[in-house]
């Protein structure tokens, strides 16, 4: 329990310096469980919490047999991405992401991984993964781009996140017309 709070207020603050913390954001609690088969999830359009179990099948599987790690900090990243787009869904609904990103946020279609495209090939999974994926390094790296991810489709999604970011910071709801 330390360490998921310490990773927790280790995240708020990220989102707190790129002006993302808000009231609706702040509605949205961490709990730890004890059993889960992913990494943590959000559940989004209810109570919109975040869940992350103590014990993840994912990540029993990494250990057994190798692949990519993720932190507590990155994991914690990636669900407040989901809870930041539950919470700013006129932002997300909007054409522009679905311009960006290739499908609209709700879409189930995922896509094939591409190295210039995607920055994980989790984020194939579907927008809403691209979305959270981009978010995690986003704020990870302070709203900075990576020189690996600085290909002309990621390059979008990161200006997407820079306007995206100020128009929450602004307490806005919807894209300006």
């Amino acid at each position: 329990m330390p360490r998921l709070q310490s990773a927790l207020d280790d995240v708020m603050g990220e989102l707190d310096e790129l002006g993302m913390w808000n009231s609706r954001l702040a509605k949205v609690d961490v709990y730890l469980t004890w059993l889960g088969n992913a990494y943590g999830w959000q559940l989004d359009r209810g109570s919109g919490h975040i869940e992350i179990p103590a014990v993840s099948l994912n990540c029993v599987c990494e250990r057994i047999f190798g692949g990519p790690r993720m932190s507590l900090r990155d994991l914690l990243r990636h669900e407040y991405g989901h809870a930041v787009a539950d919470t700013s869904r006129g932002l997300i609904l909007a054409r522009c992401f679905a311009d960006i990103f290739g499908t609209p946020h709700d879409s189930e279609i995922p896509s094939d991984y591409l190295e210039d495209e995607h920055v994980t090939g989790y984020a194939a999974t579907d927008a809403s993964e691209d979305f959270a994926e981009v978010f995690r390094l986003y704020l990870k790296h302070s709203g900075k781009i990576p020189i690996r991810y600085r290909t002309q489709k990621i390059k979008l999604k990161w200006r997407f996140f820079d306007r995206f970011c100020q128009q929450i910071a602004k307490g806005k709801r919807r894209w300006a017309a």
